[in-house]
């Protein structure tokens, strides 16, 4: 919250303090745990849009909202939530921006937290 990346963070760093109490320490375990959790589900979720593979993309974005969502990452909970409701065969070029919107945010999620 001090530090001056906050108005360009992509983590809503006010709603990590209320959820934690303000506890700083436990807000950057929350934020690494989801770090960890979701470079893996990100992974899986480019390979499943390259396969193509529908019910996994709905699978990987619908856990990717909820995580996002639970540490206060709104910016991909909504492209996540965009991914689980509108991918068919038909949008997978649309679903593959999304996914790579994802890893963008994702980026600057993993680059906040482990500085």
């Amino acid at each position: 919250m001090g530090n001056c990346e906050s108005m360009t963070s992509p983590i809503d760093w006010d709603y990590l303090a209320a959820l934690s109490g303000g506890d700083r320490e436990f807000e950057m375990e929350l934020l690494q745990t989801f770090v960890e959790d979701a470079q893996e589900r990100l992974q899986t979720l480019a390979n499943a849009v390259n396969q193509g593979n529908i019910e996994q993309i709905k699978r990987d974005a619908h856990h990717l909202k909820g995580a996002s969502g639970n540490v206060g990452i709104t910016a991909m909970q909504t492209i996540a939530a965009q991914l689980e409701q509108s991918t068919t065969p038909q949008t997978l070029a649309q679903a593959k921006a999304l996914v790579e919107e994802l890893q963008r945010l994702f980026a600057t999620v993993a680059s906040e937290v482990s500085a």
